[in-house]
Order: structure tokens, then C-alpha cells, then sequence
């Protein structure tokens, strides 16, 4: 499973990056995290407890037997919501046995 710290500093990394771009990152948005998982049934096990947790998610088969997961939430992407969402959807994620993405959202101009 992947190192749930290097995501952390991508989100130090990534609060940066969209400050530069003029980003509000207090305005809310949508905001997608991505997983991997070698078995659908545990990316549709893993669905279903994000969904306990507020995420519209969605389940798509890659080749005959792997899936990606898409979690999505309407949240801020300042440094401390952005840790909190990694922290609870890498939880889920490993406890299923995917692979933690990352995640994104679109810029929102101050």
C-alpha cells in the first residue's frame, strides 16, 4: 500500500501551487480522489463506506478483473480540509486493499 505521507506534502505542495494561480481555496468546489484497486469487489466495498461519508462515487471496471475508484465531495482545498479528506479516504482506501491516487478539483478564481 502506498505511503499515505507523501500525499500529505503533495497537498502542502499543491496549496502553493493554486495560491500562485490566484486559487480561493476557502470557495468550495468539487473535489475528486482517485484509487486502484486489483479486485472490483473491494473498490465497490470501499464505495460504499465513502458514501457513508458524504462522497458521490463511482466504480469503473479496468480490464477483466482491477477497477478505479472516484470519490468526489464538495469541499475547500485549504491545507487542513485537503489532510483531513486524504486521511479519510486513504483509510478507507487501504482498508479495502486499493492504492490511494491523490486527488484534484478545478481552480476557483479570487
Amino acid at each position: 500500500m502506498g505511503d499515505i505521507q507523501s500525499h500529505l506534502t503533495c497537498n502542502v505542495e499543491q496549496f502553493s501551487q493554486r495560491i500562485k494561480m490566484r486559487d480561493n481555496v476557502d470557495a468550495a468546489r468539487e473535489v475528486e480522489h482517485f484509487a486502484d484497486f486489483a479486485a472490483i469487489k473491494h473498490a465497490r466495498s470501499a464505495g460504499t463506506a465513502l458514501e457513508k461519508l458524504g462522497y458521490s462515487v463511482t466504480v469503473t471496471r479496468r480490464r477483466v478483473f482491477r477497477a478505479v475508484l472516484r470519490a468526489a465531495k464538495l469541499a475547500t482545498v485549504d491545507i487542513e480540509t485537503a489532510d483531513r479528506m486524504v486521511h479519510e479516504v486513504f483509510a478507507v482506501v487501504t482498508a479495502h486493499q486499493g492504492e490511494y491516487d491523490g486527488w484534484g478539483a478545478p481552480v476557483v478564481q479570487s
